[in-house]
């Protein structure tokens, strides 16, 4: 870590990678958010991100990119 990350208050940031399969994994699975493994970290800290780049259109962008 940098010195300015540890300067910087709240929460260490979540690995997005992990955060992306917490998310899959609750859409494939279909169960409720606060069901999500913590192997994937604290349910909203997968929900969260959904939701926020849900309102951005990221996943209509990733897919789109994808089947391009």
């Amino acid at each position: 870590r940098t010195a300015l990350t540890q300067e910087q208050p709240g929460a260490r940031r979540v690995d997005d990678l992990r955060v992306i399969s917490g998310i899959l994994h609750v859409r494939k699975s279909s169960c409720r958010w606060c069901d999500c493994p913590a192997d994937y970290g604290p349910s909203m800290t997968v929900c969260n991100p959904f939701n926020h780049w849900s309102r951005r259109g990221f996943w209509v962008k990733l897919l789109d990119a994808l089947s391009e």
